[in-house]
């Protein structure tokens, strides 16, 4: 027997503003990790660590929603 198909559920458009919102913010984030590294020491330098792994979280919280590619997974 054939299970019943869900209909497809359409997605509402959205606004540029909402698209790039978080590619902006990680861009700032970024950008000012980077200025902060290089003007300062101590405290600015943990920020600046701080501010700069902000894209490698995002990516992995996108790579863990995402899920896994099947040839990683346990079969």
């Amino acid at each position: 027997m054939i299970p019943a198909r869900r209909p497809l559920q359409r997605r509402t458009p959205r606004g540029p503003a909402r698209v790039f919102a978080i590619p902006a913010a990680i861009f700032a984030a970024s950008g000012a990790g980077l200025v902060l590294g290089l003007t300062g020491d101590g405290l600015r330098d943990a920020a600046a660590w701080l501010f700069l792994s902000l894209p490698l979280l995002a990516l992995g919280a996108a790579w863990r929603r995402r899920g896994l590619p099947s040839r990683y997974r346990k079969t």
